[in-house]
Parts: C-alpha cells; sequence; structure tokens
C-alpha cells in the first residue's frame, strides 16, 4: 500500500524541495552523482508501509554510519564513466570494430579528436570499476551482519565476471595499442553492459547511503524501530525540529488507548514546531532514514495529513475559513476509510469566530478521538475547548507548552508540561511593541 499524503501536507512539513535551501530534502541531499540525487527524490516521495522494508533499510544506514565511509569517487569521475556508457556503439563486433578504426584513422589523418575522447572515457571507466572492486571487497568484509552484504556481493559479482577480469590487470600508464583498446572497449560498450549498468546503479545506491548516513550521524540522529502491529503505537523521546538551532527536545507517546494530544500554549510557545517535528520524523522514520530524536519506535502507518498553514483559495472564492473547512472534511474523509494514519491540526478554525471555533474545535476533536486506529494532534488558543474535551474524552491527553513573565516581557522554556494552559499574554505583547502609542502618536 501507498504510503498516503498530499501536497499541503508535504508544504506544511517542508518535506520537498530540491530548490529549496532549508527543505529536509536537502538537509539530507549531500549526493554527489545525479543518480544518487534521484534516488534520493525518488525515496522522499514514496515512503513504506512494511516494517520489514523500513528497518532493512534503517539497518543498512545504519551501518554505514557506524562505518563512517566517504564516497570514493568524484562527481566528474564519475560522469566520464556515465557519459563514456551511455554512448553505446554497435552490437555486431565487426562493425564496433570497424567505427574504432575510423576513429582513429581520423586522428591520424585530420588530428580529429573522436579517438582520443573515447580512449579518455574507456581509461575512466576502467580505473572507476578497477577502484569500485577495491571499495567493494573492504565492504564486503566487513558488513558480514548486514542486509547490505547481499548487495555488494552481487556487485562484486559482476565486477569478478571472466569477461571483466582484464580490467584489473590494466595499466593505463602504458601505452595502449589499438587492437587491444577497440576489443576491450567493445566489451564495455556492448557485451558487459547491461552488466555495468547494473553497477552504476549500486555506485548510485553507495552515493545516497553514504550522503544520508553520513548527514545523520554528523547530526548526532538516531534510527527508529518499526513495529509490525495492528494497534497504533509511537513512542518519540527527545524529538527536536531538524532545522532549528539549538532546539529544545521533548517526549510524545500516543497509542491506542491515548490517541489524541490536546496542546494548547501562548502564541510563540513552539506549538506548531513541536507539530513539525513529530510530523516530520514520522515521515523520515518511514523512509527507514536518520531521525532528530534520541530514541523512537512506532507502528507502521499508512499516511499522514497535516493542516498547519492552510490558505484561501481565490481562485475558487473560498475564504481563509471555508478553505479550513474543506480541509477538514479532505481528513475526515481520508480517516473514515479505514486507513491508520497520523492526523495534525494546528489551531483547527482559526479563521472564524471565537464561538464557533470553540464549539467546532470541541465537536470535531471528540469524533476525530472515536477512531482508536489513528492518532491526532490538535492545537488550540481556546483553552475552554480543552476543559470542556476533558470532561467526556478520557482518552486525550492534555499537554501545553508554558511561557513565564519577567517583568512584563514573556519568555518561553519550549518544554512540555502536563495539563492545559492559561496563558493570555497577546495584550500585554501588543503593548510591550507600543502598537497603541504608534496609531495614537502619544
Amino acid at each position: 500500500m501507498k504510503f498516503a499524503i498530499d501536497r499541503q501536507t508535504l508544504d506544511d512539513l517542508n518535506l520537498l524541495g530540491k530548490y529549496k535551501s532549508n527543505s529536509i530534502f536537502n538537509l539530507f541531499n549531500q549526493t554527489v552523482t545525479r543518480g544518487g540525487e534521484s534516488l534520493l527524490e525518488n525515496i522522499f516521495q514514496n515512503p513504506l508501509t512494511d516494517a520489514q522494508a523500513i528497518n532493512a533499510r534503517k539497518e543498512i544506514l545504519a551501518f554505514f554510519a557506524k562505518e563512517n565511509l566517504s564516497f570514493p569517487f568524484t562527481r566528474e569521475e564519475f560522469k566520464q564513466t556515465e557519459n563514456y556508457l551511455e554512448n553505446s556503439d554497435s552490437k555486431n563486433t565487426v562493425l564496433s570494430l570497424f567505427n574504432n578504426a575510423r576513429r582513429y584513422f581520423k586522428k591520424l589523418i585530420a588530428n580529429d579528436n573522436e579517438y582520443d575522447t573515447l580512449l579518455n572515457g574507456f581509461i575512466g571507466t576502467v580505473s572507476m570499476f578497477k577502484k569500485l572492486n577495491e571499495f567493494a571487497g573492504k565492504i564486503s568484509l566487513i558488513s558480514l551482519s548486514s542486509p547490505y552484504h547481499a548487495e555488494v556481493e552481487c556487485a562484486l559479482k559482476i565486477l569478478r565476471d571472466k569477461k571483466l577480469i582484464w580490467i584489473f590487470e590494466f595499466d593505463h600508464s602504458l601505452d595502449i595499442n589499438f587492437k587491444k583498446f577497440a576489443w576491450h572497449d567493445h566489451i564495455l560498450r556492448h557485451t558487459a553492459l547491461t552488466r555495468l549498468k547494473e553497477l552504476m546503479v549500486f555506485v548510485n545506491y553507495l552515493d545516497l547511503y553514504i550522503s544520508v548516513s553520513n548527514v545523520g550521524a554528523k547530526k548526532g540522529y538516531i534510527y527508529a524501530v518499526a513495529e509490525d502491529k495492528k494497534e497504533l503505537s509511537i513512542d518519540i523521546k527527545g524529538l527536536y525540529h531538524p532545522s532549528v538551532c539549538d532546539a529544545v527536545a521533548n517526549n510524545l507517546k500516543l497509542d491506542n488507548e491515548n490517541n489524541v494530544l490536546f496542546l494548547t500554549g501562548a502564541n510563540m510557545a513552539g506549538k506548531s514546531t513541536l507539530m513539525k517535528s513529530f510530523g516530520i520524523s514520522i515521515y523520515l522514520a518511514h523512509m527507514g532514514f536518520p531521525v532528530p530524536a534520541k530514541s523512537m519506535a512506532f507502528s507502521v502507518c499508512n499516511g499522514i495529513f497535516t493542516s498547519i498553514n492552510v490558505p484561501d483559495n481565490l481562485n475558487m472564492g473560498y475564504s481563509h475559513f471555508y478553505a479550513e473547512v474543506i480541509r477538514v472534511k479532505k481528513i475526515a474523509t481520508e480517516v473514515a476509510s479505514g486507513k491508520k494514519l497520523i492526523v495534525i491540526f494546528d489551531e483547527l478554525f482559526k479563521g472564524t469566530n471565537v464561538k464557533d471555533a470553540y464549539d467546532a474545535t470541541v465537536a470535531i476533536t471528540e469524533s476525530f478521538s472515536k477512531i482508536h486506529k489513528c492518532a491526532f494532534i490538535v492545537s488550540t488558543h481556546i483553552m475552554e475547548a480543552g476543559l470542556k474535551l476533558k470532561e467526556n474524552c478520557p482518552n486525550i491527553a492534555f499537554k501545553y507548552l508554558p511561557s513565564i513573565l519577567k517583568g512584563k516581557v514573556p519568555t518561553y522554556t519550549y518544554t512540555l508540561e502536563e495539563g492545559i494552559s492559561n496563558d493570555r499574554h497577546g495584550m500585554m505583547i501588543i503593548n510591550n511593541e507600543k502598537i497603541i502609542e504608534t496609531i495614537t502618536g502619544c
């Protein structure tokens, strides 16, 4: 089953975006090869929904993180080999040899550089595969207990095929006679081409694994444990946002019996950041990627939906409030489909009056709380809504992010506490900024 997510959620959590410097994708994109980057994009667009597959990828990345390996090729080395192999020649051996003879004589007669370009590509490709054989051999010895061992053994089997064994005896520092070059060139660009392209894919994955694992190791991220449970279970300790410097860590736990977290706190207390941290970690964990936390165990879910930055839609004539209503309806439809989902609502119905927002927040949250298969985080400024829900919904956990007054200036701990916030510092902040004085000129 494909992991369920939509564009709104991807944007809310800032997950994708090759050209967005602050996206989560770019946080992990330290790849060298074009193919490695393409694989990374594909993984980001297709989180896994199978615990065994998630844990297998996690173990491979954890192996690379432990060994602290560096990618053995430069971008230029790999690109040269890629270009050489993509420029395949005739399948017919005689015609292939004739083509190389034609290039050779054009070089002698007209000083044409086609032959030298091909020869340089050939030499670079042979050198790269010699280096790959050495690197893969080292990995094979240290990966015996890792799922990656099977992948590296497949690569070594290709490299040590009898058609390619000459590569390891090749010395490009010596003069290469035409006959030897033409024959081996035909092997690389036709006879063994399919297998060599498999090796190029292996190198792309190698690039991906090293890139992602090194980022995780450098930043001190951990690998979550995926559990194949029918019941909802998410336990994260030391969770923080990967893009916030010196972020404060928090613990979050949701399960079948307590499937709703009702979050309150003043503006700037950190509610949105905490919810985004949670959503990002859920997403990364389903990719088998390192997670910004101290530990995490979770039962595999079918998808995630958020409602954090819902814009109005002028083209469709939607006000901000109606856009929120449409968003909640869409998520409700997904929840009603029977999927095991993670749902995040930041400030339900902030586009309407306080009375309607209160009534709607209570009604919607209470209804969602009865769907024990899914997990929900709901934030609001309306503390009265929390007090009402506390009367009727024993499965809701109530937590808040406090603010502390230092004189007339609110400060924030960003640390979750049990209960419902009664902080009301909006007018104090407005007065501190002297907005009334600015308007009246007094």
